[in-house]
């Protein structure tokens, strides 16, 4: 075992006790998110065995993405769904908020004891900031009392100038069997995000498509008190600066993925999402609405550009593989969801594959629209 008490710098692959990374690092002796203001660290600790029991897994997921690696983290809370507040959720918001409180996220996996001791001892795995584009996703488990619950997952990423361990037995196991679960619409404020939200109210729709195709991708707003961000929130149009985790864009997409769900509540219909493990991957897949009332999968977007269009039909056909219950056996019907009316042409794609359309109309109400006539070119021939 590494001895470093009296050294300063600790380094990937190191592994200590408890002991000797509070003196370095700070934090404490008990539990597995130790924030150390002093020492400007939040101190994640992960411990295979524990996690196991509880119905998750910490670790590398075997696939990287366009980004790189990506290492879960799961949050505090051992019995009954996991929380950003109260004196519950101190913790998950020191890992929200560490960019903007100016601490260092360091991971430390339990690997094993000190000889003839019970002292636990840690490997030190590396420097690591929240997603830039999802930070956390919630997920339900299968807890150790046999009650589901949802916990919060955070995705951690290596600080780009550091260095970080990575090694197989530190990867989250692949799914032995491809399995897609209706689990619960989980919600979170934006409020939570931050210490002081920079603005407060609903975000607005806009009221026509844009025309000038450099602004059609600028769907950043203010991070918003009060309004309501789904997982989906926080992908490929999120603002997340390293410098600031808490400054989190709360984007168009949210919204409407909100008003749209309180709509089908109002008709009296049963909303969650699916949650799929597809064989031999170690990532799990999330969809966005499900209306379990009418067998309907929603794919929503915050734009109605071609681009978000094809993006929502790939993942319409993606998902619509797995999704099925006791009651609807059969493929769902699929829709996506959009802020306006798309060009005339993504109904002609989206109809080659029995994908409906719905956005939201001028008014505030929301239109299931065929496309509109189009008017026939004329021939270009002599």
């Amino acid at each position: 075992m590494t001895s470093r008490l009296d050294e300063i710098a600790i380094a990937p692959g190191d592994v200590l006790t408890r002991e000797q990374i509070i003196k370095v690092f700070g934090g404490s002796t008990q539990g597995g998110i130790c924030p150390a203001t002093e020492k400007r660290s939040v101190n994640l600790f992960s411990d295979p065995s524990v996690g196991e029991k509880l119905g998750y897994y910490d670790g590398w997921l075997a696939e990287d993405d366009d980004l790189g690696p990506v290492f879960e983290y799961t949050g505090a809370g051992k019995s009954g769904p996991q929380t950003f507040e109260g004196a519950a959720g101190i913790g998950n918001r020191a890992i929200l908020r560490h960019a903007e409180q100016g601490r260092t996220l360091r991971v430390f996996t339990q690997v094993g004891k000190v000889p003839h001791s019970d002292t636990k001892t840690h490997e030190f795995l590396g420097e690591f900031v929240l997603d830039q584009l999802q930070p956390y996703v919630w997920r339900r488990v299968h807890g150790e009392d046999l009650i589901d619950r949802d916990v919060i997952v955070f995705r951690l990423r290596p600080e780009p100038e550091g260095t970080v361990r990575r090694s197989a037995k530190n990867l989250v196991p692949v799914a032995e069997k491809t399995t897609a679960e209706l689990v619960n619409f989980t919600l979170v404020t934006a409020a939570m995000l931050q210490t002081d939200p920079a603005t407060s109210g609903a975000l607005s729709m806009p009221k026509q498509r844009r025309k000038n195709p450099s602004t059609q991708r600028k769907l950043i707003h203010a991070a918003t008190s009060g309004t309501f961000v789904v997982p989906e929130a926080f992908n490929t149009r999120m603002s997340l600066r390293s410098a600031s985790a808490s400054f989190i864009a709360v984007r168009r997409e949210a919204e409407l993925t909100q008003e749209y769900k309180e709509h089908l509540e109002s008709l009296g219909h049963r909303v969650g999402a699916f949650q799929i493990r597809v064989k031999g991957l170690s990532s799990t897949l999330r969809t966005d609405l499900y209306d379990a009332t009418d067998h309907t999968l929603y794919e929503v977007k915050g734009a109605s550009a071609r681009e978000d269009v094809r993006m929502a039909l790939g993942q319409l056909l993606d998902y619509s593989r797995y999704v099925s219950t006791k009651a609807n056996p059969s493929t769902p019907k699929r829709t996506i969801l959009l802020p306006t009316q798309p060009d005339a042409d993504m109904y002609d794609l989206c109809r080659i594959y029995e994908v409906d359309i719905m956005y939201r109309a001028n008014d505030g109400t929301f239109s299931l629209d065929t496309a509109p006539a189009v008017t026939p070119k004329a021939s270009l021939a002599p």
